[in-house]
């Protein structure tokens, strides 16, 4: 047997192990199982097919990891979808978008979740220039106080664009004048 079939087995082998199937009897590398799970292993979509031929022979432990491993895969796309979202709706300035990221998004995700921001994300979305951000920042805030003033703090939604933010402004200045 050559270096190349040898490595071909111990790889077979690996996969195998990796993706819970290391009873599987045939070891072949020239099956259609290893070609599976070397297509998963390379993060390459399998097809209904290959599902199928899965289901055929039992192997339902690795049909589960492959089905996380896919849907992790897809999770990125999700989360990057998300984030452009979140830039968008909050307008962080564009050329601040990939020096920030990592600790843009969890503060984004914080808005986004009706959460306030401490002073030092504030004063870090200040400390680059996110002016618009740090307006919808302090519209937020606004939202916030009119809903406790006016108790309306069972409605959920902070967003300022909101219909009841308008009609919570109107109410304030008018109590005032």
């Amino acid at each position: 047997m050559d270096k190349e079939s040898q490595n071909r087995l111990k790889h077979f082998a690996a996969l195998k192990s990796k993706y819970q199937a290391a009873n599987y009897e045939d070891s072949s590398p020239s099956s259609l199982f290893y070609l599976i799970l070397r297509k998963v292993d390379l993060e390459i979509e399998l097809s209904e097919l290959e599902f199928n031929w899965l289901q055929e022979h039992e192997l339902f432990e690795t049909i589960e990891i492959i089905w996380l491993q896919q849907f992790r895969m897809g999770e990125s796309k999700r989360l990057e979808a998300e984030f452009s979202h979140l830039k968008a709706k909050y307008k962080v300035a564009k050329k601040w978008e990939s020096s920030l990221s990592s600790v843009l998004y969890p503060i984004l995700w914080k808005l986004e979740s009706g959460n306030s921001l401490t002073d030092s994300e504030v004063k870090l979305l200040q400390d680059n220039n996110l002016v618009q951000t740090v307006a919808i920042v302090q519209d937020i805030k606004c939202f916030t106080a009119l809903k406790e003033k006016f108790q309306a703090t069972k409605y959920q939604d902070s967003c300022p664009d909101s219909r009841l933010y308008k009609i919570l402004n109107k109410l304030d200045i008018a109590v005032f004048t």
